[in-house]
């Protein structure tokens, strides 16, 4: 696993180095993130400004430069040489304490040294250089993206502005009892005033002192210009809680630009037609037509239109994206080389009646890259930056503007499969699918509602499609080699509806991956795993063991479990993977839409006869 340095100055002529892996860059440990070096030294990971992009790699995907608004990717820097460059940090929080003394001092984000110690002439008495500071644990964060220290003197004052580097007001930080709870730990001043931190945590907390948020932005080292955000929606938080830092990252499997010329100079010739019977919602069928005209590969005609629509310049949604790629693992002999190979088995040759009457396609997968670019953070709500133009989502990594982004390139193996069509649309007709669904409809409404976010209409069939790959890679792990973390899942379908209907209603499918920072990619193990045989096998017995839970009857008839209750039956006992397989952070899952309920089995995608041991 390549691992990047963080650096920081211990003295002239000393530093000390910390290690980071390269995908935590692009995780839970990305710009505007607090990452622990050790337990006396917290960071903050500093903003794209501050790399050095001349010690950076080059990762080629132009096709994922073209949608992010970017001229190129660099990989984070790998520390294989000493002079190989390092990731930027600043020093956040600002508040430390000592543990010997329990003075705080209020340190700049500017100051680099790995070991802050006490000043405090009465610590130096046995040792010079005194203890290390403890950083205080409790931050400020805002859903705009900024952080601040907690606001200790005004806390502390009860409201009045008071410099933490005022040399009459020296704060102390106690704690008293053994629970360390909120009401146990206490500020005093040498000016005579004390509290604890009960209630700073409260809707009215930061709200009774006149605290606003500056809009501070100690990543880039902004101080900031203010911020409208109403102070009841700020949250005080632990520096390391999850929700501190959410990465916004974008996925895209490499597709070599392989295309027949002669299918190329067919869409060119009928664009404009193409472009008419898009908005006529015929395009499907007058592609059909024309491959069965021209006697060309339907597959190969949608995907020269998709890639002659992007030429055009017109900025793609996630979903349109996603679409291109959906259009070639679904039939992968559309492009062939080097960084993606693979092939189509024959439905037919699946001796199961699951897997003939529910799948349409597979797709096998040998050689599979994919790229993760980081476009940019969240704080508070993961769903923060959706609906937001590619641009505006990268400006919180930068002070300005720059073209190029953090990107971390794998290499792998995947298997694909495509629902049919038919047997989803019979599902989705069914009237206990539409009153199950509604119970997740509305917790979502209700969170979203909490935020002040617009109201968003999920997809159903995005829901089963997403607990079917869950399902999978844990069964898949069984008997692959592979762990459940090992495995990632990309779904295609499109989450949230627009205007109550999909705009690619045709996109069905879910890609289960493995891939590894090295170049040298995986051993195979999931590709056999998929072939026929084995395949069958696999879907059978991971449908039978979502069939009943450990946490059952709770789990199956919950009404909302997990984060914002976007969750039914779908606990850590039978449905979740690790947050780095999961592309929705382990939300929108439900067993019973896809296998059914005790009580209403029809309600099932896959499960109603299974669940009566009618199909095999």
């Amino acid at each position: 696993m390549a691992r990047q340095t963080i650096r920081q100055k211990r003295s002239e002529k000393t530093s000390k180095d910390y290690s980071i892996r390269m995908g935590q860059l692009l995780g839970p440990y990305s710009v505007g993130a607090i990452y622990p070096c050790d337990a006396n030294n917290i960071v903050m990971i500093a903003g794209l400004d501050a790399f050095d992009t001349e010690k950076m790699d080059t990762v080629r995907d132009g096709r994922l430069c073209k949608h992010l608004g970017v001229e190129k990717l660099l990989a984070p820097p790998k520390h294989v040489r000493k002079d190989s460059g390092f990731v930027p940090a600043v020093r956040f929080p600002g508040w430390m304490y000592c543990p010997k003394c329990k003075r705080m001092e209020y340190v700049s984000t500017t100051n680099t040294s790995s070991s802050i110690t006490c000043s405090n002439p009465a610590c130096r008495e046995k040792n010079k250089w005194g203890p290390r500071l403890v950083p205080e644990r409790f931050i400020v964060v805002c859903p705009e993206g900024h952080v601040d220290d907690f606001p200790v003197m005004q806390w502390l004052h009860r409201g009045a502005s008071i410099s933490p580097k005022d040399p009459n007001h020296i704060v102390t930080r106690t704690t008293t009892g053994g629970s360390a709870t909120m009401g146990d730990i206490v500020y005093r001043c040498s000016c005579g005033a004390w509290r604890t931190l009960q209630g700073a945590t409260t809707a009215n907390g930061l709200n009774s002192i006149g605290y606003h948020c500056p809009g501070r932005k100690p990543w880039l080292d902004l101080s900031g210009k203010g911020c409208n955000c109403p102070v009841e929606n700020l949250r005080v938080s632990i520096m390391g809680a999850t929700n501190v830092c959410y990465a916004d990252t974008v996925s895209s499997v490499l597709i070599p630009d392989l295309l027949d010329e002669r299918v190329k100079d067919i869409v060119a010739k009928e664009s404009d037609t193409m472009a008419e019977m898009e908005k006529a919602g015929v395009l499907d069928k007058f592609i059909q037509s024309l491959a069965s005209r021209e006697e060309a590969d339907p597959s190969a005609i949608a995907l020269a239109y998709e890639r002659l629509k992007d030429a055009g310049g017109v900025e793609q949604t996630d979903d349109e994206y996603l679409y291109d790629e959906y259009l070639t693992l679904r039939n992968p002999t559309i492009t062939k080389r080097g960084e993606f190979v693979g092939e189509a088995v024959d439905i037919r040759n699946y001796r199961s009646q699951l897997m003939q009457e529910f799948f349409s396609t597979v797709s096998l997968i040998d050689t599979l890259t994919v790229t993760r670019a980081l476009v940019g953070f969240s704080r508070l709500n993961p769903e923060a930056n959706d609906g937001k133009k590619m641009r505006e989502r990268r400006s919180a990594l930068s002070r300005k503007p720059l073209g190029w982004t953090l990107a971390v390139q794998t290499v792998g193996e995947g298997i694909f499969l495509e629902l049919d069509e038919d047997a989803l649309g019979e599902w989705l007709a069914r009237e206990t699918v539409d009153v199950r669904f509604s119970e997740m409809q509305r917790n979502l409404d209700i969170s979203r509602r909490s935020r002040n976010q617009a109201p968003k209409k999920l997809n159903p069939k995005y829901v089963a499609l997403h607990t079917l790959a869950h399902l999978l890679i844990l069964g898949i792990s069984q008997v692959c080699g592979y762990s459940a973390a090992s495995l990632r899942e990309r779904i295609y379908c499109e989450r949230f509806l627009n205007d109550g209907v999909e705009t690619h209603g045709d996109m069905h499918g879910i890609l289960i991956y493995t891939a590894s920072e090295s170049g040298d990619g995986s051993l195979g193990g999931l590709v056999r795993s998929g072939r026929p045989g084995r395949l069958e096998g696999i879907l059978q017995k991971a449908l039978e063991d979502a069939l009943w839970c450990s946490g059952d009857p709770v789990c199956i008839e919950s009404h909302g479990q997990g984060l914002d209750s976007c969750n039914l039956a779908a606990c850590y006992n039978c449905a979740l993977l690790p947050e780095t397989s999961c592309e929705a952070g382990n939300r929108f899952l439900d067993r019973g839409l896809l296998i059914g309920t005790i009580d209403e089995p029809s309600t099932g995608l896959l499960g109603a006869d299974l669940r009566l041991g009618e199909i095999s």
